[in-house]
């Protein structure tokens, strides 16, 4: 069963991974598209400001919310998979 969980840990932090690089390229070019090179500069020395405000904005301003699924669920995704597989490995 602890072979199972870790398993399932290191999908979990593969899955966090992907979709954080993935959502931070993606809330770069939200950045992009609305404020231009100037804003990416700015967005990159504000990396958790970006992280949590261009996927509002395109979501409010857009209507596309996918950049929100995709940075918030994750997110949750992967903190649930890592909590089953700890709790099955016994950590």
């Amino acid at each position: 069963m602890a072979a199972l969980g870790n398993l399932i840990k290191v999908v979990g932090w593969i899955v966090f991974a992907i979709a954080g690089l993935w959502g931070f390229f993606l809330c770069l070019a939200i950045i992009s598209k609305a404020a231009g090179f100037w804003g990416i500069v700015a967005a990159l020395f504000l990396g958790p400001v970006t992280f949590v405000a261009a996927p509002l904005y395109a979501g409010f301003a857009w209507g596309n919310w996918f950049p929100l699924v995709l940075n918030y669920g994750g997110g949750i995704a992967a903190a649930i998979l890592i909590g089953i597989g700890s709790a099955m490995s016994g950590d």
